[in-house]
């Protein structure tokens, strides 16, 4: 069914390993690599118990359960991993940044990893990605939806809010260095 998805982006020919191989090592050299490996470590610790994160939920007035505290840090969780792919070029350094703050988050807590894999949410924020519906408002309203309270226009924007700062996060924190 989703034969033509690699998750890894693996390269089909030779030629192909071999152009990645001489890419990774030459953005190794330059310091890129860790330079991204180090963004993703970053962000992910602004998902998991971060008190920004909890303080923005309280300026929205969002009463956190723990179960709506768990939304908000998968929806972060999307939101970095979402701007790493849009913002981290070449694919190779995305990856890498991804890798590395899936790494720090299956390190860090295992119990919160495995509910955010197991978790329909990521899946629903993954579908409206790929139906290109990827920008802030799309985004609240699935919040909103995997919250459970679909008509919340708070909720909304809150979910919006969040994504958008991540994109602003890593535009800031990756652009200092290339700007």
């Amino acid at each position: 069914m989703d034969h033509d998805i690699k998750i890894f982006g693996a390269p089909d020919h030779h030629e192909d390993l071999e152009s990645v191989a001489a890419q990774t090592e030459a953005l190794r050299n330059s310091g890129e690599l860790d330079r991204a490996k180090r963004l993703g470590r970053e962000l992910a610790g602004l998902s998991a118990d971060n008190p920004e994160l909890l303080s923005l939920a309280d300026s929205f007035g969002f009463a956190l359960t723990p179960a709506r505290e768990q939304q908000l840090q998968v929806l972060m969780v999307f939101s970095g991993q979402h701007a790493l792919r849009e913002l981290l070029v070449p694919k190779l350094l995305a990856e890498a940044a991804i890798t590395a703050m899936n790494n720090f988050l299956i390190n860090r807590s295992r119990a919160f990893w495995d509910t955010i894999s197991d978790s329909s949410a990521f899946t629903q924020y993954l579908l409206a990605e790929r139906e290109n519906r990827c920008e802030a408002t799309a985004i609240g309203e699935v919040f909103a939806r995997v919250c459970g309270q679909e008509d919340n226009a708070d909720l909304h924007r809150m979910g919006a809010t969040v994504f958008a700062t991540a994109h602003e996060l890593v535009e800031a924190k990756w652009g200092n260095h290339h700007g």
